[in-house]
């Protein structure tokens, strides 16, 4: 299937990942300084998404669409915790400016009322942090008619907050400022590769402990705790919808989570079933993920980053470099429901074989735009493909190459509904760059790492 077009080294202990320099020391207090101007301006879309509280929803059992529902008073899906004790409170603190979640008022969260937990998720290309804070002050989430309870009896509210860095050493300032009740003895949560390159790093630059847990197990706390706890987690794409109508909600009751299909799409692509909060497995996979967008978008186009090339993709038109089913039958193929300007072949027309050799005249912005078509095209369809033999009908996409872009979203929920023919809704969610590291800060049975 094509798509429809649219317009519009190795690592050393010491070292970093490929996009996660560690900072030469002589500009390293330029680097945090410029890094706390650009805090507030950082991934618009993904901030207004995670902060909006107007947007649509539509119940995914009834199809039922209101300006917003209640959420429910079942229990969040957590998993088993060790009991702790803190006699010194926290400092409250101001409504944080980055994305956040407030935590229901329970036994489960009580200990962060007196105790910062600090996780992070240190991918190849980026390190996502998820960090406690307490406050006194009454937030949205409590005005709009919901049932949970948020505050406790002393009036303070727990919140998780979401952050991401590409440079270590902005990390490590970033929570040696937001930390500061840690002590000797402390333990920060962290998964993902760089849990091992980097733990002595972290460990020496913060004086704490670090506890590494499971990576696919603190994937599934994550994504299993945050549909259970944030009613607006989960939302689907519209393309053809005005401003924020483009992303509707799509809550659904806690005893309705059960099963799904979890696509998540980072260097490579885990496709997991998760029948349970305790229940799950890798059921598939694909080395042709975001670490294929970005190798081939370095080799093809000037792009020096991730987010270079998403934007250079979102000005190109693939239509110069990718064939059309219009470009080899001159319109649509009606036998085989096959409409004109449907991809026939990414970058197809990029092949000079057999003719006189003359300079390249692809733009890489209409490269880009291809290679994002191509590899989101194809996710969707795997993803439809393994949705049909395991029967079901909830798939949702996570994974910090989604970053929310139009485009990317717009190509998997266009294979989904294609291959379904309209049954089936691609589904998203709203800290899709941030499961890991949220079920990390979950996690209670990491192994230390002294």
């Amino acid at each position: 299937m094509g798509h429809t077009s649219v317009s519009s080294r190795r690592i050393s202990p010491r070292g970093s990942p490929p996009n996660l320099r560690r900072t030469p020391p002589k500009i390293r207090k330029i680097l945090v300084i410029k890094e706390k101007r650009a805090a507030e301006t950082e991934d618009p879309v993904m901030d207004e998404l995670l902060l909006a509280s107007k947007l649509k929803r539509v119940d995914s059992a009834t199809g039922c669409v209101s300006p917003r529902a209640p959420s429910t008073d079942i229990a969040p899906t957590v998993p088993p915790t060790s009991t702790t004790t803190a006699t010194v409170p926290r400092p409250t603190q101001k409504a944080p400016k980055t994305p956040y979640v407030i935590l229901p008022a329970c036994d489960t969260f009580e200990k962060f009322r007196k105790t910062s937990r600090v996780s992070v998720d240190i991918g190849g290309t980026l390190i996502k942090v998820v960090y406690s804070s307490v406050m006194d002050d009454e937030l949205p989430e409590e005005k709009n008619g919901q049932k949970r309870k948020y505050a406790y009896e002393d009036g303070k509210r727990v919140l998780v907050n979401f952050k991401k860095f590409t440079d270590l050493d902005r990390l490590i300032n970033f929570l040696r400022e937001v930390w500061t009740d840690r002590k000797a003895g402390d333990v920060i949560h962290c998964t993902g590769g760089g849990s091992y390159k980097y733990s002595e790093i972290i460990m020496k630059e913060l004086g704490v402990r670090l506890q590494r847990t499971d990576e696919m197990r603190s994937l599934i706390y994550g994504v299993n705790f945050l549909l259970s706890t944030n009613v607006d987690e989960s939302f689907t794409y519209h393309h053809d919808a005005i401003g924020l109508n483009k992303f509707q909600y799509r809550p659904i009751a806690a005893d309705l989570i059960y099963p799904f299909l979890l696509v998540n799409i980072g260097t490579g692509i885990s496709i997991l079933k998760v029948d349970s909060p305790t229940s799950y497995e890798r059921v598939g996979g694909s080395s042709m993920g975001g670490g294929t967008f970005m190798g081939l978008g370095s080799l093809l186009t000037p792009a020096q980053n991730f987010d270079e090339l998403l934007e250079m993709a979102n000005k190109g038109d693939h239509r110069n470099v990718d064939k059309l089913v219009s470009d080899i039958y001159g319109g649509s193929y009606d036998e085989l429901k096959l409409k004109a300007d449907l991809i026939a072949g990414s970058m197809a027309k990029c092949n000079r074989f057999g003719e006189t050799p003359k300079k390249q005249v692809h733009k890489p912005e209409d490269i880009a735009k291809s290679l994002l078509l191509m590899v989101s095209n194809n996710i969707g369809q795997m993803a439809y493909l393994y949705g049909t033999r395991y029967n079901l009908k909830r798939i949702y996409f996570g994974g910090y190459f989604i970053r929310q872009d139009p485009i990317t979203m717009r190509t998997l929920s266009f294979a989904i509904n294609y291959w379904s023919r309209g049954e089936i809704e691609a589904l998203y969610l709203k800290h899709e760059g941030y499961l890991g590291a949220m079920g990390s800060f979950l996690d209670e049975e990491g192994k230390l790492d002294d």
